[in-house]
């Protein structure tokens, strides 16, 4: 599946790093209360960015809904040529083969 067959896809290892932490935390809140913190956060670290994204929670049974859920947010659909991306994912094992899949999907564009 080719998702941005006329744009290069370019990726933001600096904001992959602060989301691929953060996502931990959102796991053990169950996702609540962490908005704000967060927000703050990513705009300290990445003034220089506009970002548009936000975090997926999935249970784990198999790879294609992940991937569809990902693809269903429309984050890889920005036609400006500037703008990279970051990805993350966490996954949380519980007893009894249980999985909980976190993924954070985020667009970024240099506003300077």
């Amino acid at each position: 599946m080719e998702w941005r067959p006329r744009h290069p896809t370019r990726w933001n290892r600096y904001c992959t790093s602060t989301l691929r932490h953060f996502l931990p935390k959102l796991e053990l809140s169950g996702g609540k209360d962490v908005g704000d913190e967060h927000r703050m956060e990513l705009q300290s670290l990445l003034g220089d960015y506009r970002i548009s994204g936000f975090p997926v929670h999935l249970p784990f049974s198999e790879i294609g809904p992940v991937v569809e859920a990902v693809y269903s947010t429309g984050v890889h659909n920005v036609e400006v040529s500037s703008v990279e991306f970051a990805l993350a994912v966490h996954v949380h094992p519980y007893p009894n083969n249980v999985l909980s899949v976190w993924v954070y999907v985020s667009s970024l564009i240099r506003t300077r």
